[in-house]
């Protein structure tokens, strides 16, 4: 990814990079980037090895100031999107293939049916974001007259929302796709509108429960493992996250300020693992801030919130790119409330890809409007 990302630096001017550095939502990057770099001098008690592990997840925020001065420069970026909608809706195809003849998977595991490939957090997270993004173009579109290609995107936006309702769905989508879709009402209806759909929505998600038998295994699954952990009979994925969280706080209270450096919360978490539960160690705390405040303390915290907060400035505007990449920004706020999505590789490029394009294409329209005479 970095290296595809270096291919288009080559190509820019000088002027024209610095001038994209410049933009808050590559400063804001960019101060997480030099952040987790000076972490590195200290982190005692780590090997080099374990510092540099640390900083290569924040290496991709290097690609949003890159990517916001070439798109600034193309009109390509909706091209992007295209591919990746694409991509979304064979893999939806695939994944309702891969529910009823298991064999047709890539990567068959028995506990994640309908999921071809990867694993079912990245592909609901995939999922989501296109869906949203496609019902906002059917929105737009059908505004203009355009009713085919409306109906055609929200056909398989439905679709998307439809595999991960009856085949696999991440309980973490379960927490952002409806205030997804109350922010995408709240878009693109009349006031009125929207207090008609808020009810409507909670009927429709009403109607999902009772017809899903995937949406009633995995929220009832949470529930259980919750008890089932308070009462300390059986270690889970609900319990081993209660007790990360838990002494993820405790790591950070011993350095509140500037942490305990770069890479040093995977070393941290998994040397007392024993104590935590009989599962394997796990290094990651599965909370975005939480990982940060361990390495870099209320510094971390700060420059991560800043960082986020520029970004949704960026993208307050209307229109269809702003709407994807202020969705990209809320999805990953509140999926990195119970995981590390900024620091993951799937889910981390998503957002470093869709802030990065979304910006440098807002970026091209401003540049390219013609000023006022009071402007000039």
């Amino acid at each position: 990814g970095l290296a595809f990302l270096l291919g288009f630096l080559s190509t820019m001017k000088p002027a024209d990079f610095f001038r994209s550095v410049k933009h808050p939502a590559s400063l804001t990057a960019l101060a997480v980037c030099i952040l987790a770099l000076l972490g590195l001098f200290w982190a005692d008690g780590l090997t080099w090895s374990e510092r540099f592990r640390g900083i290569t997840p924040m290496a991709k925020l290097l690609g949003i100031p890159i990517l916001i001065c070439h798109f600034s420069r193309s009109d390509r970026g909706r091209y992007v999107f295209y591919a990746f909608a694409a991509s979304c809706a064979v893999l939806m195809l695939y994944s309702w293939i891969a529910l009823y003849w298991p064999g047709a998977s890539i990567h068959y595991k028995a506990d994640q049916p309908g999921v071809p490939v990867k694993n079912y957090i990245d592909q609901s997270q995939g999922f989501v974001f296109c869906a949203f993004a496609l019902a906002a173009i059917a929105a737009e579109t059908f505004r203009r007259g355009r009713r085919a290609l409306a109906i055609s995107c929200a056909i398989i936006a439905i679709a998307l929302l439809a595999n991960l309702a009856f085949v696999n769905v991440a309980r973490t989508a379960l927490v952002y796709s409806p205030i997804l879709a109350v922010l995408f009402a709240y878009r693109y209806l009349e006031r009125r509108e929207f207090w008609i759909a808020c009810p409507a929505l909670l009927a429709v998600l009403a109607g999902l429960w009772m017809t899903s038998p995937n949406l009633q295994n995995k929220v009832s699954a949470a529930f259980a493992q919750y008890r089932l952990a308070q009462q300390e009979q059986e270690t889970n994925s609900v319990g081993q996250r209660l007790e990360l969280w838990e002494k993820s706080i405790a790591l950070f209270k011993s350095a509140p300020i500037i942490g305990h450096g770069t890479g040093s919360a995977r070393v941290l978490l998994t040397r007392d693992a024993p104590k935590l539960t009989d599962a394997p160690a796990i290094g990651n705390p599965h909370n975005q801030t939480l990982l940060f405040v361990i390495q870099w303390g209320i510094l971390g915290a700060l420059a991560l919130y800043a960082m986020w907060i520029a970004h949704l400035m960026t993208f307050r505007g209307d229109g269809v790119v702003a709407w994807i990449g202020m969705m990209a920004v809320v999805q990953n706020i509140l999926s990195s409330l119970f995981n590390s999505h900024l620091s993951d590789f799937y889910q981390g490029w998503l957002y470093v890809l869709a802030v990065g394009i979304a910006a440098g294409t807002l970026r091209k329209t401003t540049d390219t409007q013609p000023r006022s005479p009071t402007a000039a």
